[in-house]
């Protein structure tokens, strides 16, 4: 008990320095602090400083949280009792950091206040994950709403196009598959992933057989939005099948080229249909024409044009 009395201290020193705890001592006669290395560390200083006082603090903590750290030191003065609080503090380098400081006063033997002793750390690191989890959150709802609005309306198109119940479990349950590829995609937040040669290989390898009569001409591409790249994963199954029932791959003649390329705030791509059978000039009123035409908003646009030489599909997406 005696021996490890005698260490107390140096397992003291050890839980603050290897948990990264400032620790610090303020005397309010005098208005200066005593205080560890870690605590000016957390602060930006490499070396501790020759002084440092609690409007040496304050001129550290930022302007918008400045008047609240004030008001809760003087009230756990006046009122004799613990606080703690968050903060933002810009370092001596200028980087805004996270702290979490808690302290106590100590009364003098008159039952005034004369010191006030705490310890502060530094918890930047836990406020950006929990920034960052907002944000997958939040953008996770966002996707799960546009995923069923989606769903919803292809649901209420596909029946009123379908002749029998069977086709219309085929078509939707491809409509939906072309969702789940393109959501795949998008779990990783791989900028690749979200380009558009990447959502139209993941669509390729749906549809058996046909990846030799696809010609990929990619001059220049960018990364797309969340929802861009769900929209363009159905716009392209949309057009593979469209090709392989009625147009270019339907036969083993039939090519598709499909070019991407980008200007300064859009990424392009033509998708160009040639060898396959005549085209209906007055096509487009079907389920899969007005998906493609919807599909994209309000991250781009698509225009259909049924040439004689084969169907042109224009799309413009906005760059993320």
């Amino acid at each position: 008990m005696e021996l490890f009395e005698n260490r107390s201290a140096d397992h003291l020193r050890l839980v603050l320095e290897t948990s990264q705890i400032g620790i610090w001592e303020l005397d309010l006669q005098t208005g200066l602090a005593v205080r560890n290395l870690t605590h000016d560390r957390i602060f930006g200083y490499d070396a501790p400083l020759d002084e440092w006082s609690y409007e040496k603090f304050i001129d550290h903590v930022i302007e918008t949280d400045r008047a609240r750290v004030d008001a809760l030191q003087k009230t756990a003065i006046a009122e004799n009792r613990e606080w703690s609080f968050e903060c933002q503090i810009r370092t001596a380098q200028g980087n805004i950091r996270w702290i979490l400081a808690a302290g106590r006063p100590l009364q003098n033997s008159d039952g005034t206040t004369g010191k006030l002793i705490g310890q502060v750390i530094d918890i930047t690191r836990s406020k950006q994950n929990e920034a960052r989890l907002t944000l997958i959150t939040e953008e996770l709802n966002h996707r799960v709403r546009n995923i069923l609005a989606m769903i919803q309306s292809m649901v209420k198109m596909s029946a009123r196009g379908a002749k029998d119940i069977p086709a219309f479990a085929r078509a939707l349950e491809g409509r939906v598959g072309a969702l789940a590829r393109s959501h795949q995609l998008l779990v990783g937040d791989s900028p690749t992933s979200m380009a558009p040669s990447a959502i139209l290989e993941t669509e390729l390898s749906a549809f058996a057989g046909i990846q030799d009569q696809i010609d990929l001409n990619i001059v220049d591409e960018a990364a797309l939005s969340a929802s861009a790249s769900q929209g363009l994963g159905l716009v392209f199954h949309e057009l593979l099948t469209n090709a392989m029932k009625h147009g270019a791959l339907s036969n083993p003649a039939g090519r598709v080229e499909v070019t991407v390329s980008r200007s300064a705030k859009s990424v392009n791509i033509l998708w160009k249909e040639s060898g396959g059978p005549p085209v209906d000039q007055g096509g487009g009123s079907g389920f899969g024409s007005k998906l493609i035409s919807k599909a994209l908003a309000p991250d781009g646009t698509t225009e259909l044009i049924f040439s004689p030489e084969g169907l042109e599909c224009r799309i413009v997406l906005d760059a993320d």
